[in-house]
């Protein structure tokens, strides 16, 4: 029987590593609770990737509302994404929708390629 894995949203690296130290399975990596989850600063990035032991799949989400993005936020996600696969994260965690709150799937073709 497969076990459910025990995912940990941190938004923060101490809560990173009291979730790596407590037996999580994974991490998404958030920043700005209060905006309900926004990508995390490169610094960040680049500490929990040094630090942590566990998967952590950081969320790529540029401001918070709703997951219509403009060109440009667009933009800045695509570049996000490069960010994170060159940090070496095993995954990311994201979503786009169009103006009608379909999911976008020629962006998110985009962003799995």
């Amino acid at each position: 029987m497969n076990m459910a894995l025990l995912e940990i949203c941190c938004y923060s690296m101490e809560c990173a590593l009291t979730a790596q130290r407590n037996g999580a399975d994974r991490i998404e990596l958030c920043a700005a609770p209060k905006e309900g989850g926004l990508t995390p600063s490169l610094g960040v990035l680049r500490s929990v990737r040094e630090h942590i032991t566990i998967p952590v799949h950081p969320i790529i989400r540029p401001r918070g509302g709703d997951f219509y993005y403009t060109d440009g936020e667009f933009a800045a996600m695509l570049e996000d994404i490069r960010l994170v696969r060159e940090l070496g994260f095993p995954g990311l965690v994201t979503g786009v929708l169009t103006v009608d709150g379909d999911v976008d799937m020629s962006r998110m073709e985009k962003i799995m390629a």
